[in-house]
């Protein structure tokens, strides 16, 4: 009798098996070699969001190679007076350090006098040493916030530089990538379904990120008034971040808001007016999160909450903080080849956000739940108990039909 492998068969538990292994192999690798997936994954990303702008510059007469220079400029021009403003604002209050962390510590006290027990047994603790004639402590300073930036600068320049440098060849080569991806497929059906993917997921990426940059551009420039209207120092440094921080799905907010309340904690005495940044900041990126984006995104370019979230969690736990920002395109990509993929369909619909519900569909699940149903749906038409019964839903016999036909019909090569 032979094995599963040796008779070329290969047994479902070896499969998923096989499956899981490499799953497990390619995280590896991506955590082991993030230097330079890193750079080559941005770089791809890039690609596929400004192919339409390369395109359109192809209808104007401009060719691939000139386009990909004139998208890199500007994007480098962009990306360059974004990270100068952070960078020059955060040296600026890195500098008054111990300033900015006494009058914090102090207004912290002011406000809920929770630090004080946690001072005085410092202070009990420090007698009791003191008291004590040990052997000579030798202190070892840390490194301060500029000595770190110093070690990491050339390191992420490299990056940087890669991945740029990878995107303008990747644009200015044009459409060589659907040729190749044509030439190497062994069926017509193939061809067309490869190129579909493909472009499916250039499409979704560009017009999610081109959706998703005006609109951070609008919050950025919303934040930054309602900052300079309630008197918080350097406001356009607060638009600034906030339109690179809203890239970052339910962290980039929270790291905004908990920047204004500590801003708002230095700069004003009073507790109302202490209170009045972070709430804004939330209220504003909350009514951005909640109507703006759901509007002009669209239901088909909606995502799973809880999908985009385990994104995060993934992509931040193995590229840290640049995980972070490539999480949600990770997720976009996935889901654009799930729509295009018959066999992947299932995940397309976990990765989906909530869409309207068919009644037939509501009324199962809420006949198993013992639920009404008017949850999910305004009007839900209940289904027959008889028909419940019968097992199938309504348009199976048919889904299994068209498969046969499927199967019998010839392939085109």
């Amino acid at each position: 009798m032979k094995s599963g492998i040796l008779s070329g068969k290969v047994e479902p538990a070896t499969h998923w098996a096989i499956i899981g292994l490499f799953i497990l192999a390619s995280i590896s690798a991506l955590s082991f070699a993030q230097a330079f997936f890193i750079p080559v994954v941005f770089a791809i990303f890039l690609a596929l969001i400004f192919s339409p702008v390369r395109r359109f510059l192809g209808r104007a007469g401009i060719g691939p190679a000139f386009a990909a220079a004139i998208i890199m400029t500007v994007f480098c021009l962009a990306a360059f007076t974004t990270l100068y403003v952070i960078s020059n604002s955060l040296a600026t209050i890195l500098s008054d350090e111990p300033q900015i962390m006494n009058r914090i510590q102090a207004r912290l006290q002011e406000i809920s006098g929770v630090l004080e027990p946690v001072r005085e047994a410092g202070k009990k603790i420090e007698e009791m040493q003191g008291s004590n004639q040990g052997p000579e402590r030798v202190v070892v300073r840390e490194e301060g916030i500029f000595s770190l930036w110093a070690e990491t600068t050339p390191y992420v320049l490299g990056q940087a530089a890669l991945a740029i440098v990878l995107a303008t060849f990747l644009i200015g080569s044009g459409d060589m990538f659907y040729e190749k991806l044509v030439r190497v497929m062994p069926t017509v059906s193939r061809k067309k379904t490869s190129v579909g993917i493909a472009r499916e997921v250039e499409n979704q990426l560009s017009t999610y990120f081109l959706t998703i940059f005006v609109i951070n551009l609008f919050l950025g420039v919303v934040i930054g008034v309602s900052m300079w209207a309630l008197g918080m120092p350097d406001p356009v440094f607060f638009g600034v971040i906030a339109f690179a921080l809203n890239f970052i799905p339910y962290v980039g907010s929270l790291a905004g808001i908990g920047f204004a309340f500590v801003m708002a904690l230095v700069t004003f005495d009073s507790l109302l007016m202490t209170l009045a940044p972070p709430f804004v900041y939330w209220l504003i990126n909350t009514a951005e999160g909640q109507f703006l984006t759901p509007v002009a995104v669209g239901r088909r370019l909606k995502l799973n909450a809880v999908a985009v979230f385990l994104s995060l969690a993934f992509w931040a736990w193995l590229w840290s903080f640049v995980g972070m920002f490539l999480s949600t395109p990770m997720l976009i990509a996935l889901k654009a080849f799930t729509e295009r993929t018959s066999e992947l369909s299932w995940l397309d619909t976990f990765l989906q956000g909530r869409t309207e519900c068919d009644p037939n569909d509501n009324a199962i699940v809420h006949d198993v739940l013992d639920d009404d149903g008017t949850d999910a749906c305004d009007a839900p038409d209940a289904i027959p108990e008889e028909e419940l019964a019968e097992g199938p839903a309504a348009g199976t016999e048919e889904m299994a039909d068209e498969d046969e036909e499927d199967k019998l019909a010839p392939s085109i090569s």
